[in-house]
């Protein structure tokens, strides 16, 4: 496909693809870039849980800080389900006692409350790791 250069000069440009993208291959990196995203979302979320989780002596906040606690995020690859949470016996009862008073900070069903309030940023995640992984 012969191009114009500014100067009158001709380019002769020749350009092939071999794309070798057969269904298992896409479907591959369609799988890798939603576990990715699902992490990077998790992570998110457990990330903007912190101000609403309660807190008395920052035990139950460490526990769920992907920075403090790697494995507070957890991807089954298989089935692209996230799983996120605390490390602390007393979190679940924590998290779902409506009648606690949590004197310092914090809110019951925070990490539930939190994921609503961050649905659109974890779709919006999600989405550009999959996009990022059909530009290729």
């Amino acid at each position: 496909m012969p191009l114009m250069a500014k100067a009158g000069v001709k380019i002769d440009v020749d350009v092939r693809l071999d794309l070798k993208l057969g269904p298992d291959i896409i479907e591959h990196e369609l799988n890798e870039a939603a576990s990715r995203g699902l992490y990077l979302a998790a992570e998110h979320v457990l990330t903007e849980a912190g101000p609403r989780t309660p807190w008395r002596e920052g035990h139950l906040e460490k526990s769920g800080d992907p920075r403090e606690r790697p494995g507070a995020v957890a991807v089954d690859n298989g089935r692209l389900e996230a799983a996120l949470g605390y490390d602390i016996a007393y979190a679940a009862r924590q998290h779902e006692e409506m009648d606690w008073q949590h004197l310092i900070k914090g809110e019951p069903k925070w990490l539930e409350r939190t994921l609503r309030a961050e649905a659109s940023t974890v779709h919006k995640i999600i989405g550009t790791q999959l996009e990022r992984a059909l530009r290729g």
